[in-house]
Formats: C-alpha cells, structure tokens, sequence
C-alpha cells in the first residue's frame, strides 16, 4: 500500500501528506489503456462529449491532437461520474490518515465541452431547453428570441456546469466535516479567476 507507506514516513518525519488526485481527466496517453477493467472502456457513456457532439471516446488517441488537447475527460455533468469520483475520494479521506486532498483537473478540458449525453438529459428535463440549440444558433434572434433570454440561458447553461464541478467539492467537505477530520482540501486552479469561470467553469 504506497499510499500508507508514505503517510507513516512522512508523518514519522514531521511532513503532511495530501494526496494528490487527478479528478476529471482519465487518461493522456498516445496508447490506450492496457487494461479491460479501466473506465475508458467499462464506462464510456462517463466520458466528455464536445460542442460538435463527438465524444471523447471516439477520438484516436494514437494521432496527434491539437496543441489545446490534454487527454480524456471523465464528465463533471454525468451524475454517474461525481457518485464514482465521491466514492474513491471517500475511500481516501476514511481509510488513511491524510493531511490534505488536493484535486488536479478539477475542470472542464475546455469551454466546448460539456454535452455529455446524459447531462445534457439531465440540464434539458430541468430547464426546457436543449444547451446544444444555442450553439447551433436555433436558441437566437432569428426565431424570436430576445438578446436578454438568450443571455439568460447562456448563463443558465454556465452555471450548470460550474455547478457539477463544485458539487463534487462540496461533498468531499460534508464528508470531511461528519468524520470530523482535521483534511485541508486545495485545488490546482488556472491563473485567472474570471477567465477559469468562464473557459474551464472553475471557480476557484
């Protein structure tokens, strides 16, 4: 168990130990996974899906991407992914004796993700209205729509994202909190607050 290993050494030692997850991207390699049992393959619905309705798990991933590419993603909107997610970071804060959690690609890729199919479901039995209508411009002013509602859902839809992420974050803590352990939580976060808001839905 190198995770224990490292909290009785470090801790002999005087040192915190926080561990150190990569929350949402799942894999960055040019090869795919070598293992069946890894979520690429057991749970592709979980997997991010861009603003051209291409899901991650149909990109190769052995050709050159662009330079923005950073991997695949897990979805921040799939209920399924945060539940899963919850369930290891839970093992983590109950099993071992750490000092912090930190959470890595706490985000999104990028602002043209976000259409996973079952949270777009999710976003549209809500809210009325399909995220993807606004990209393909059926949401705009040509069919009667005002400046101020297409606004609106704009915001609707950004928020929603954000949302998912820090909803993740927030059940980690009331978990930290029942347990009354003493778990710092810190988060690798882009540099500005406003642009992470609106490209990554990271708001740090």
């Amino acid at each position: 168990d190198p995770l224990k290993y490292a909290i009785n050494l470090g801790h002999s030692l005087g040192l915190e130990i926080h561990a150190w997850v990569n929350t949402y991207i799942l894999w960055s390699s040019s090869y795919y996974p070598p293992y069946s049992e890894h979520l690429y393959y057991t749970q592709p619905d979980w997997l991010e899906v861009n603003i051209h309705g291409k899901s991650d798990s149909n990109i190769d991933i052995t050709s050159p991407q662009s330079l923005n590419w950073e991997g695949i993603f897990l979805s921040p909107n799939n209920p399924e992914v945060n539940n899963y997610l919850s369930m290891v970071f839970y093992e983590l804060i109950q099993e071992y004796d750490i000092d912090g959690l930190h959470f890595d690609y706490i985000r999104f890729q990028d602002d043209i993700y976000g259409y996973n199919k079952l949270g777009r479901n999710i976003f549209e039995g809500t809210y009325g209205f399909d995220p993807f209508d606004i990209e393909r411009n059926i949401i705009s002013t040509k069919y009667g729509w005002t400046i101020n509602e297409i606004d609106s859902m704009k915001k609707i839809w950004e928020d929603y994202k954000i949302e998912n992420i820090n909803n993740l974050i927030y059940n980690v803590r009331n978990r930290i909190d029942s347990l009354k352990r003493d778990i710092k939580i810190s988060a690798a976060v882009k540099t500005n607050p406003m642009i992470s808001k609106k490209k990554w839905s990271q708001d740090w």
